[in-house]
């Protein structure tokens, strides 16, 4: 039996399915939640309920569906930020909405579901865009490592990975924390600004005195991470990041006590995890231990106020356990002969060949 497709065709039809994914899964919501509001609407009408009530209750049930549809299936927001999601969802819903409301009052020859079909599919894109920049903001991200040394070819890795990721992390490691005894470049930071200039760049310093870095670090990173076990105080250090208009973030380690996240949490934006024993060596296991940390800072008050980072042993087997808005991946990505299909299956949390 012939197969449907030409089989040279199904690669790039799984890319596109998978570079389009967001909007695609969006629309299936989209269509589910306006015949939700569709049945409550007709429903409401029948029991009496006057206009614009029963459009009321019809949207605010469709809007409803809607916010946990993408927050669940599509953007895979964290649980800590779905009460922030669920603000910007309904304002944007409802002013969305109150527009299309305003422009059917002068359209009474079309019924209640062929208006709203109408309106909306002209409305759809912006809407779109806006979810995705404001509700939706707090999706889970893929990060590429790699190392600020002379060792990294980044010319190479970036013509492996190209814009895939959807931020580019890098570990500037020292002899003083971890084991890494290769020289310290911070000016490579200026060649992954280059070969990457929209893209996010997180820079994770390894080391005791992360002072030192911090000028040449800031004029190409928007995010620094520091450990807690540094020879400076690092509430100063945090503060010299914030100063320079750069999103600061603390490091928890195996042996960092879970505390320090609370300690810190008025002086930071993000929580970096390292699900590894050692750092700055890459190639390790996942430790499970971080899963069970993670998921107990989660059900903290202060989590709702910061980004929350995994960085160490992430495969396609640990992305979906992991319910934060960014994972870092080295070796598992770099190190594979499909590098951006690796990319692609933690971005999707190993569904990527099912899309």
């Amino acid at each position: 039996m012939r197969p449907l497709l030409n089989p040279d065709l199904v690669p790039g039809l799984a890319f596109a399915a998978y570079r389009y994914r967001f909007l695609g899964i969006y629309v299936v919501i989209g269509v589910l939640s306006l015949g939700c509001e569709f049945v409550v609407y007709r429903g409401l009408e029948r029991l009496g309920m006057d206009y614009p009530y029963c459009a009321i209750v019809g949207v605010a049930s469709g809007v409803l569906l809607a916010y946990w549809g993408n927050v669940r299936f599509t953007f895979k927001v964290p649980i800590a930020k779905r009460r922030r999601a669920l603000s910007y969802f309904v304002v944007i819903s409802f002013l969305s909405w109150g527009v299309q409301f305003l422009v059917r009052r002068q359209i009474r020859r079309w019924s209640y579901e062929e208006a709203r079909l109408a309106i909306s599919g002209c409305a759809f894109l912006l809407a779109y865009a806006l979810h995705r920049r404001f509700s939706f903001a707090d999706y889970k991200k893929v990060a590429v490592a790699v190392y600020a040394n002379r060792v990294e070819d980044i010319k190479s890795i970036h013509s492996r990975i190209e814009n895939f990721p959807d931020v580019i992390h890098v570990d500037v490691a020292d002899a003083t924390l971890g084991s890494r005894t290769d020289e310290v470049l911070t000016s490579r930071l200026e060649v992954v600004r280059a070969y990457w200039p929209h893209k996010p760049i997180h820079v994770h310093i390894m080391s005791r005195t992360p002072s030192k870095y911090l000028d040449e670090i800031f004029p190409h990173a928007d995010r620094v991470y520091i450990h807690a076990e540094i020879d400076e105080e690092p509430g100063a250090v945090l503060k010299r990041i914030r100063d320079a208009g750069k999103q600061a973030g603390i490091v928890i380690t195996a042996d960092t006590p879970l505390d320090t996240a609370r300690r810190y949490h008025g002086d930071i934006q993000s929580v970096l995890f390292l699900g590894i024993a050692t750092p700055g060596v890459s190639g390790q296991p996942f430790h499970m231990s971080t899963l069970l940390r993670v998921n107990e800072f989660n059900t903290w008050p202060e989590r709702a106020r910061v980004d929350v980072c995994v960085d160490g042993g992430v495969t396609e087997l640990v992305v979906g356990l992991l319910n934060v808005e960014i994972v870092v991946s080295g070796s598992f990505v770099l190190e594979s002969a499909d590098p951006r299909g690796q990319i692609m299956r933690l971005q999707t949390s190993s569904s990527y060949e099912q899309i």
